[in-house]
């Protein structure tokens, strides 16, 4: 990375991106699908750079973990975002010394989380590939469903409390 900050000699250097995030100003996570239009044309950006800085530090982050079209895939969007969220807290200047850790067992985690979502798509090294379709819930099984189930759970509790009333009277017949 050719953005680094000063070091002393035998010391690595500080990426670029940890020296912005080491501020005593750290604000909320970001929730990605629910950004306005100016934060996104501001985050992407930035998100985009941070994940580039990412997989520069992190080498076994290749296409199996983020692929090249990650950006196309709203689980990865957000798993990277929450990912990104979590770094910045970590290296703040207000964190414990425990923070790096941690980040690294969120990383782990996410890291984890990112081969799964990957592990789900078509999408190689060259070509992009649309996500798996939803399938529209069928309204009427839907519907049934529900019905039954507020059958069933109407059902059990008169039979509950039928259960009940006979053992009050047992009781006071005794």
């Amino acid at each position: 990375m050719s953005d680094h900050t000063p070091s002393v000699p035998g010391r690595p250097t500080r990426p670029a991106s940890a020296r912005r995030v080491a501020t005593k100003e750290v604000t909320a996570p970001l929730h990605w699908p629910t950004i306005t239009p100016f934060e996104a044309e501001r985050e992407w950006p930035a998100l985009r750079a941070w994940v580039t800085d990412l997989r520069e530090r992190y080498d076994e982050l290749d296409f199996h973990y983020v692929p090249a079209c990650w950006y196309q895939h709203p689980a990865i969007v957000s798993a990277l975002q929450a990912l990104r969220d979590h770094e910045r807290v970590a290296y703040d200047a207000s964190s414990p010394l425990s923070a790096g850790t941690e980040w690294h067992r969120a990383f782990r985690d996410a890291t984890n989380q990112l081969r799964t979502f990957s592990g789900y798509l078509r999408c190689t090294t060259t070509e992009h590939f649309p996500s798996r379709p939803v399938l529209a819930e069928d309204e009427e099984a839907w519907r049934t469903f529900v019905a039954k189930d507020v059958a069933e759970r109407r059902r059990r509790a008169v039979a509950a409390a039928l259960s009940s009333v006979a053992d009050v009277e047992r009781e006071l017949g005794d």
